[in-house]
């Protein structure tokens, strides 16, 4: 959940609960393998780029955005409205003790010394294990060092009012055998047109297993240019709420009201978001060169619409 303050107003849409009613699910759950939300979740509220419609009375940024710029707002993602997961920084520890056991297999191999001739096949097993460890060890070390250290902070989505595109970072899990290779990140655009926002409630399992919950989460999902009824990305921006998704249409009707109203990049008051701002993925030059002149935070108090 955001920390706004700013909890007020009234939510203006109607929830769904209910199957997918544009894009075909299917083909949706095929090209995710099931890791996303269309076709595997039911959306708990249907909103639309375009529409004029108010999702609700009371628009906030919610303190996500990150920038500020005199065409458009960097919004950030999902990845970095949390702090990592502490079980992800254990599994650090069994991946370093796979290292040095394997190690200590090949320790073991050393001191036999010429009877290794005489029982090749302990030796032969000791050698097995050791490698498999040392294998395993330091591929799993890999991903989830370059995982937490060297996966940018946050994936955050620009929104350009003047060109009406939305710029994503898509990124990629590291992989378990190019154990060198810096984790990359994809960028794509996409026109303001294609994207179909959806809120939906997902049933989540606290790290450690200790409790579960619903949590809800705000998703952009784009259209196919070519076949609008098939889904091409799909981004969670913002954060998770906890209870229900008022603050997350908060946040879509202040999207919604800068892009097509010319609503302000910030209301009165409102900061820039500071936690998971260290690492951020570099959009490309057309990218930022759209954008314009980054504004400071009082900056877009004062904004004249576009």
């Amino acid at each position: 959940m955001s920390n706004s303050a700013k909890r007020c107003g009234d939510i203006l849409i109607e929830e769904w609960e209910s199957e997918e009613p544009f894009f075909d699910a299917e083909l949706a759950r095929e090209r995710s393998k099931g890791q996303a939300q269309v076709g595997v979740a039911q959306p708990r509220r249907i909103l639309d780029a375009l529409e004029n419609n108010s999702v609700h009375s009371c628009p906030s940024s919610s303190n996500t955005l990150l920038a500020v710029y005199e065409n458009g707002v960097m919004v950030g993602g999902l990845r970095g409205a949390a702090s990592l997961a502490l079980l992800a920084w254990f599994g650090l520890l069994p991946a370093l003790g796979l290292i040095v056991a394997g190690l200590y297999c090949f320790y073991i191999i050393g001191r036999m010394g010429h009877s290794v001739f005489q029982e090749p096949v302990l030796a032969g097993g000791f050698f097995l294990i050791g490698l498999g460890a040392i294998v395993f060890g330091v591929s799993g070390f890999s991903v989830l060092f370059r995982g937490l250290v060297l996966m940018p902070s946050d994936f955050p989505v620009i929104f350009n009012r003047s060109t009406k595109e939305v710029w994503v970072a898509v990124p990629r899990m590291p992989s378990f055998f190019r154990i060198f290779e810096i984790h990359p990140v994809k960028f794509e655009c996409y026109s303001w047109a294609s994207l179909k926002p959806r809120t939906y409630r997902i049933f989540e399992v606290t790290p450690g297993a200790s409790s579960a919950r619903w949590a809800y989460i705000l998703t952009l999902v784009f259209a196919r240019e070519s076949d609008p009824k098939k889904v091409s990305c799909e981004v969670n921006i913002g954060f998770k709420g906890w209870g229900d998704d008022f603050e997350l249409l908060q946040l879509w009707e202040h999207i919604r009201r800068y892009m097509n109203d010319g609503g302000p990049a910030l209301d009165q008051g409102e900061k820039f978001k500071t936690f998971s701002t260290g690492r951020l993925p570099k959009f490309p030059d057309e990218a930022m060169a759209a954008l314009g002149r980054k504004l400071s935070e009082s900056e877009p108090w004062g904004v004249p619409n576009a």
